[in-house]
Protein backbone atom coordinates (compact mmCIF):
# COMPACT_ATOMS: atom_id res chain seq x y z
CA UNK A 1 0.00 0.00 0.00
CA UNK A 2 1.50 3.32 -1.05
CA UNK A 3 2.35 5.84 1.65
CA UNK A 4 0.43 9.06 1.45
CA UNK A 5 2.54 12.21 0.87
CA UNK A 6 1.55 13.75 4.20
CA UNK A 7 2.44 10.62 6.15
CA UNK A 8 5.75 10.26 4.31
CA UNK A 9 6.69 13.87 5.14
CA UNK A 10 5.92 13.28 8.82
CA UNK A 11 8.04 10.12 8.82
CA UNK A 12 11.03 11.98 7.38
CA UNK A 13 10.75 14.65 10.07
CA UNK A 14 10.63 12.03 12.82
CA UNK A 15 13.64 10.05 11.54
CA UNK A 16 16.90 10.81 13.43
CA UNK A 17 19.49 12.76 11.42
CA UNK A 18 23.13 11.65 11.19
CA UNK A 19 25.74 14.16 12.35
CA UNK A 20 27.45 15.92 9.39
CA UNK A 21 31.19 15.43 8.88
CA UNK A 22 31.57 18.37 6.49
CA UNK A 23 33.49 21.47 7.55
CA UNK A 24 31.88 24.86 7.18
CA UNK A 25 33.90 27.13 4.90
CA UNK A 26 33.57 30.82 5.50
CA UNK A 27 33.25 32.69 2.24
CA UNK A 28 35.34 35.84 2.01
CA UNK A 29 33.39 39.04 2.11
CA UNK A 30 33.29 41.40 -0.84
CA UNK A 31 35.51 43.87 1.02
CA UNK A 32 38.11 41.13 1.65
CA UNK A 33 38.14 40.25 -2.06
CA UNK A 34 38.70 43.88 -2.96
CA UNK A 35 41.61 44.06 -0.51
CA UNK A 36 43.19 40.92 -1.99
CA UNK A 37 42.87 42.26 -5.53
CA UNK A 38 44.46 45.54 -4.50
CA UNK A 39 47.38 43.68 -2.92
CA UNK A 40 47.73 41.50 -6.02
CA UNK A 41 47.98 44.67 -8.12
CA UNK A 42 50.75 45.98 -5.86
CA UNK A 43 52.59 42.65 -5.98
CA UNK A 44 52.30 42.62 -9.76
CA UNK A 45 53.76 46.12 -9.99
CA UNK A 46 56.62 45.09 -7.68
CA UNK A 47 57.67 42.26 -10.01
CA UNK A 48 59.49 44.78 -12.17
CA UNK A 49 61.92 45.33 -9.29
CA UNK A 50 62.53 41.62 -8.71
CA UNK A 51 63.36 40.40 -12.18
CA UNK A 52 65.78 41.50 -14.86
CA UNK A 53 64.59 43.39 -17.93
CA UNK A 54 64.20 41.41 -21.12
CA UNK A 55 67.50 40.65 -22.84
CA UNK A 56 66.09 42.26 -25.99
CA UNK A 57 66.96 45.74 -24.69
CA UNK A 58 70.65 45.02 -24.10
CA UNK A 59 73.53 46.11 -26.32
CA UNK A 60 75.70 43.02 -26.78
CA UNK A 61 79.48 43.48 -26.92
CA UNK A 62 81.35 40.53 -28.41
CA UNK A 63 84.93 39.60 -27.62
CA UNK A 64 85.85 40.26 -31.25
CA UNK A 65 84.82 43.91 -30.78
CA UNK A 66 81.40 44.01 -32.42
CA UNK A 67 78.32 45.79 -31.05
CA UNK A 68 74.93 44.16 -31.60
CA UNK A 69 72.18 46.70 -30.99
CA UNK A 70 68.74 45.64 -29.69
CA UNK A 71 67.30 46.18 -33.19
CA UNK A 72 69.73 43.59 -34.60
CA UNK A 73 72.18 46.04 -36.17
CA UNK A 74 75.84 44.97 -35.92
CA UNK A 75 78.64 47.49 -35.99
CA UNK A 76 82.28 47.82 -34.98
CA UNK A 77 81.45 51.28 -33.66
CA UNK A 78 81.97 53.68 -32.19
CA UNK A 79 78.32 54.40 -31.41
CA UNK A 80 76.94 57.67 -30.07
CA UNK A 81 74.85 57.34 -26.90
CA UNK A 82 73.35 59.36 -24.07
CA UNK A 83 73.85 57.80 -20.62
CA UNK A 84 70.58 58.47 -18.80
CA UNK A 85 71.73 56.79 -15.57
CA UNK A 86 74.07 54.07 -14.34
CA UNK A 87 74.71 51.82 -11.35
CA UNK A 88 77.28 49.37 -10.00
CA UNK A 89 76.67 45.63 -10.19
CA UNK A 90 78.55 42.75 -8.57
CA UNK A 91 77.92 39.19 -9.77
CA UNK A 92 79.51 35.94 -8.65
CA UNK A 93 79.04 32.87 -10.83
CA UNK A 94 79.65 29.25 -9.81
CA UNK A 95 82.33 28.65 -12.45
CA UNK A 96 83.95 29.93 -15.62
CA UNK A 97 81.71 31.67 -18.16
CA UNK A 98 80.26 29.32 -20.77
CA UNK A 99 78.23 30.99 -23.56
CA UNK A 100 76.58 27.64 -24.31
CA UNK A 101 75.44 27.19 -20.72
CA UNK A 102 74.34 30.48 -19.17
CA UNK A 103 73.64 30.04 -15.46
CA UNK A 104 72.34 32.51 -12.84
CA UNK A 105 74.77 34.16 -10.40
CA UNK A 106 74.97 32.61 -6.97
CA UNK A 107 75.46 36.00 -5.30
CA UNK A 108 74.88 39.53 -6.58
CA UNK A 109 74.62 43.16 -5.52
CA UNK A 110 73.21 46.29 -7.18
CA UNK A 111 73.84 49.79 -5.86
CA UNK A 112 74.86 53.36 -6.57
CA UNK A 113 77.97 53.52 -4.36
CA UNK A 114 80.80 51.16 -5.44
CA UNK A 115 82.42 51.40 -2.00
CA UNK A 116 79.28 50.46 -0.03
CA UNK A 117 77.81 47.52 -1.93
CA UNK A 118 75.55 45.09 -0.05
CA UNK A 119 74.66 41.66 -1.52
CA UNK A 120 70.98 41.13 -2.26
CA UNK A 121 69.09 38.90 0.15
CA UNK A 122 67.67 37.19 -2.94
CA UNK A 123 71.10 35.76 -3.80
CA UNK A 124 70.88 31.94 -3.98
CA UNK A 125 74.17 31.53 -2.05
CA UNK A 126 74.88 34.70 -0.08
CA UNK A 127 78.64 35.02 0.34
CA UNK A 128 78.95 37.88 2.82
CA UNK A 129 77.04 40.65 4.59
CA UNK A 130 79.03 43.30 2.70
CA UNK A 131 80.90 43.15 -0.61
CA UNK A 132 83.91 44.98 0.81
CA UNK A 133 84.56 42.18 3.31
CA UNK A 134 83.76 39.29 0.96
CA UNK A 135 86.72 37.02 0.10
CA UNK A 136 85.29 36.54 -3.40
CA UNK A 137 85.53 40.31 -4.00
CA UNK A 138 89.26 40.53 -3.33
CA UNK A 139 92.02 40.63 -5.92
CA UNK A 140 93.64 37.26 -6.66
CA UNK A 141 90.44 35.45 -5.66
CA UNK A 142 89.74 34.47 -9.28
CA UNK A 143 90.45 30.90 -10.30
CA UNK A 144 92.73 32.19 -13.07
CA UNK A 145 94.85 35.34 -12.96
CA UNK A 146 95.05 38.06 -10.32
CA UNK A 147 91.53 39.44 -10.68
CA UNK A 148 88.43 39.04 -8.54
CA UNK A 149 86.17 35.99 -8.52
CA UNK A 150 83.22 38.40 -8.24
CA UNK A 151 82.64 40.40 -11.42
CA UNK A 152 82.50 44.14 -10.73
CA UNK A 153 80.81 46.13 -13.50
CA UNK A 154 78.85 49.29 -14.27
CA UNK A 155 75.41 48.92 -15.83
CA UNK A 156 74.32 51.84 -18.01
CA UNK A 157 70.83 52.88 -19.13
CA UNK A 158 71.35 54.58 -22.50
CA UNK A 159 69.45 56.17 -25.39
CA UNK A 160 70.41 57.15 -28.94
CA UNK A 161 71.01 60.91 -29.22
CA UNK A 162 67.89 61.41 -31.36
CA UNK A 163 65.60 59.24 -29.19
CA UNK A 164 61.99 60.22 -28.63
CA UNK A 165 59.99 59.93 -25.41
CA UNK A 166 58.64 56.56 -26.62
CA UNK A 167 61.87 54.87 -27.72
CA UNK A 168 62.99 52.00 -25.43
CA UNK A 169 65.91 52.49 -23.09
CA UNK A 170 68.87 50.20 -23.79
CA UNK A 171 71.21 48.55 -21.29
CA UNK A 172 74.99 48.54 -21.76
CA UNK A 173 77.39 46.80 -19.39
CA UNK A 174 80.89 48.09 -18.68
CA UNK A 175 83.29 45.22 -17.94
CA UNK A 176 85.85 45.29 -15.09
CA UNK A 177 88.70 46.20 -17.48
CA UNK A 178 86.88 49.41 -18.50
CA UNK A 179 85.73 50.62 -15.06
CA UNK A 180 88.53 53.12 -14.50
CA UNK A 181 88.06 54.61 -17.95
CA UNK A 182 84.32 55.00 -17.46
CA UNK A 183 84.67 56.58 -14.01
CA UNK A 184 87.26 58.99 -15.42
CA UNK A 185 84.84 59.92 -18.22
CA UNK A 186 82.07 60.69 -15.68
CA UNK A 187 84.46 62.84 -13.63
CA UNK A 188 85.72 64.72 -16.70
CA UNK A 189 82.15 65.50 -17.89
CA UNK A 190 81.27 66.88 -14.46
CA UNK A 191 84.44 68.97 -14.46
CA UNK A 192 84.34 70.20 -18.06
CA UNK A 193 80.60 70.57 -18.74
CA UNK A 194 79.30 70.80 -15.14
CA UNK A 195 76.46 68.36 -15.95
CA UNK A 196 75.60 64.72 -15.18
CA UNK A 197 76.32 62.16 -17.95
CA UNK A 198 72.87 62.61 -19.52
CA UNK A 199 73.85 66.20 -20.33
CA UNK A 200 76.24 65.04 -23.05
CA UNK A 201 76.46 62.72 -26.04
CA UNK A 202 79.41 60.32 -25.88
CA UNK A 203 81.06 58.07 -28.44
CA UNK A 204 81.42 54.50 -27.14
CA UNK A 205 83.94 52.24 -28.85
CA UNK A 206 86.41 49.45 -28.16
CA UNK A 207 89.86 49.98 -26.72
CA UNK A 208 92.38 49.33 -29.53
CA UNK A 209 95.05 48.46 -26.96
CA UNK A 210 93.04 45.57 -25.51
CA UNK A 211 92.78 42.13 -27.10
CA UNK A 212 89.16 41.70 -26.02
CA UNK A 213 86.18 44.02 -26.22
CA UNK A 214 86.90 46.60 -23.52
CA UNK A 215 84.87 49.82 -23.85
CA UNK A 216 86.18 53.38 -24.07
CA UNK A 217 84.19 56.63 -23.75
CA UNK A 218 85.37 59.58 -25.83
CA UNK A 219 84.39 62.86 -27.48
CA UNK A 220 81.69 64.16 -25.09
CA UNK A 221 79.64 67.09 -26.46
CA UNK A 222 76.47 68.88 -25.37
CA UNK A 223 73.22 66.90 -25.62
CA UNK A 224 70.78 68.97 -27.69
CA UNK A 225 68.01 66.46 -26.91
CA UNK A 226 68.34 67.02 -23.16
CA UNK A 227 64.61 67.12 -22.31
CA UNK A 228 64.01 63.55 -23.46
CA UNK A 229 66.91 62.11 -21.46
CA UNK A 230 65.93 64.14 -18.39
CA UNK A 231 62.32 62.91 -18.52
CA UNK A 232 63.40 59.24 -18.71
CA UNK A 233 65.52 59.20 -15.53
CA UNK A 234 62.92 57.46 -13.31
CA UNK A 235 62.34 54.77 -15.94
CA UNK A 236 66.08 54.24 -16.27
CA UNK A 237 66.48 53.90 -12.49
CA UNK A 238 63.79 51.19 -12.41
CA UNK A 239 65.56 49.23 -15.15
CA UNK A 240 68.92 49.47 -13.43
CA UNK A 241 67.73 48.20 -10.05
CA UNK A 242 66.07 45.12 -11.58
CA UNK A 243 67.73 42.02 -10.14
CA UNK A 244 69.00 39.16 -12.31
CA UNK A 245 66.69 36.21 -12.84
CA UNK A 246 67.83 33.42 -10.49
CA UNK A 247 64.75 31.22 -10.90
CA UNK A 248 66.83 28.70 -12.86
CA UNK A 249 69.40 28.32 -10.09
CA UNK A 250 70.38 24.71 -9.40
CA UNK A 251 72.72 24.03 -6.44
CA UNK A 252 75.90 22.24 -7.36
CA UNK A 253 76.05 18.73 -5.93
CA UNK A 254 79.33 18.26 -4.13
CA UNK A 255 80.77 14.79 -4.45
CA UNK A 256 81.70 13.19 -1.12
CA UNK A 257 85.37 12.73 -0.41
CA UNK A 258 86.49 9.09 -0.71
CA UNK A 259 87.13 7.47 2.63
CA UNK A 260 90.66 6.41 3.44
CA UNK A 261 91.38 2.75 3.78
CA UNK A 262 92.91 1.63 7.00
Amino acid sequence: MATKPAAKSAALKAAPTKPSTSVAVKKPSSSALVSIKEQMARDLAALAEKTAPASGNKIQCSQDKIFTLPNGTKTAGPIDLVIVDFCTQHTLYPGAFDKNNIVPPICFAIGSNPTAMIPSKNSPELQSDACGACPMNQYESAAVGKGKACKNSRKLAVLPPDASADDPIWILEVSPTALKGFDSFVASVARQFVVPPYGVIVSVGFNPNETYGSLVFTDPRPNENLEVAYSRRAEAADLLKAEPDVSGYVPLVKKPMPSRRK
